[in-house]
């Protein structure tokens, strides 16, 4: 989320983004406004119309920043460091570094969000009373956002992962039965339900009223919610899986080494093509000075293969991403993630000791997943 999005300011030490997909919600959410305001008062001229929709889904942005903040400030509070908040298509996501520990500050965190969106539209109604006696501007604009802060807090504690609701859920189901794994299952099951509701619910509204565009928005929130609690889920059991593991648990140390002299033509045919191990270390004399791959290989025209030596292609180790054996494997995980990375070397004392790819990696985690450690 953060690698495509831009930083609008800095609040209690937390970035706050704006993902790309914000601009569409932001041109949909006030059109539909702009809409329903010129609807409601005719006598309205368009420019007023267009600046009160504007303002309000500005102000709707800010309440949903608010909630990301209510979750945000009980995780601090709670010893979680929280990294950001971004705006994006679907609303708001704060990410944290890691996960709860206990069921109880789950729940806090979890229900912060609501109890903030709750608050909001208590306070937008007694604004709309208090202001909007004077200016029916300000009172189609406070009814709104006092509606859809209500709408966000009840939408928001449906009990489906990743749904605000759905960690409450996790919650309480970890209290009761003291299993954190079983809480996270109960509240993916609940996101898929809830996903597969709305995605039913969008088609027909599209099929009985034929409001394409609602029913189109229904399904997407729905796919959505089913995407990010399969997600969410995947991400838990491999952290619960690397959580006691550290890179010189399981780090490989016979790693294949080639020549740096060697030509491309010769190490595929003579290495990568009989052992097929896709990736070499590359050493000259005794050093280790780089890594290649491959896919260095197959970047390069095949023509050139017997007259480019491996050092020629390959990426050198000082650009190289690199762990210590005392590492997590989540650290590595993160890397290859963020970076496109099948081998990861791993340091020692500035000599490379070894490497994690990532299909031995998955293997390793599979088999964990397995054997039920």
């Amino acid at each position: 989320m953060l690698e495509s999005s831009f930083r609008i300011g800095t609040i209690a030490g937390i970035r706050i983004g704006v993902h790309y997909t914000w601009f569409i919600i932001f041109f949909l959410l006030s059109s539909s406004l702009l809409a329903l305001f010129m609807d409601r008062h005719p006598e309205w001229d368009t420019l007023t119309s267009l600046l009160t929709a504007a303002i309000t889904t500005l102000l709707f942005f800010a309440s949903i920043i608010l909630h990301e903040l209510g979750h945000s400030l009980v995780a601090i509070a709670r010893g979680i460091r929280v990294q950001s908040i971004t705006l994006f298509i679907f609303g708001g996501v704060a990410q944290t570094e890691k996960e709860s520990a206990t069921a109880a500050t789950e729940f806090w965190i979890a229900i912060a969000g609501p109890a903030v969106s709750l608050a909001l539209a208590g306070l937008f109604y007694l604004l709309k009373w208090w202001w909007g006696g004077y200016s029916a501007i300000a009172f189609e604009s406070l009814d709104w956002l006092m509606t859809i802060n209500l709408v966000v807090a009840l939408f928001n504690l449906i009990p489906g992962f990743p749904l605000d609701g759905g960690r409450v859920f996790r919650a309480l189901v970890w209290m009761a039965t003291g299993n954190a794994m079983k809480g996270m299952q109960w509240a993916v099951l609940g996101g898929r339900l809830v996903a597969y509701g709305l995605m039913f619910m969008g088609l027909l509204t599209v099929l009985q009223t034929g409001l394409l565009i609602n029913g189109i928005w229904l399904m997407g929130i729905g796919w959505f919610l089913l995407s990010a609690a399969e997600a969410s889920g995947r991400a838990y059991v491999t952290d619960q899986l690397v959580g006691g593991l550290s890179v010189g648990d399981i780090m490989r140390k016979d790693v294949p080494v080639v020549s740096a002299q060697m030509s491309v033509l010769d190490w595929v045919d003579e290495h990568v093509l009989l052992s097929s191990q896709r990736a070499y270390l590359v050493k000259q004399g005794d050093s280790i000075i780089g890594l290649v791959t491959l896919s260095d290989a197959t970047a390069l025209p095949r023509q050139q293969w017997a007259d480019t030596s491996v050092r020629e292609i390959m990426t050198a180790r000082e650009r190289l991403y690199t762990v210590k054996p005392s590492s997590g494997v989540k650290e590595v995980l993160i890397l290859m993630r963020d970076h496109a990375l099948n081998q990861v070397p791993v340091v020692e004392a500035g000599d490379i000791v070894g490497w994690i790819d990532r299909e031995y990696l998955l293997k390793i985690l599979q088999l964990h997943s397995e054997t039920g450690r």
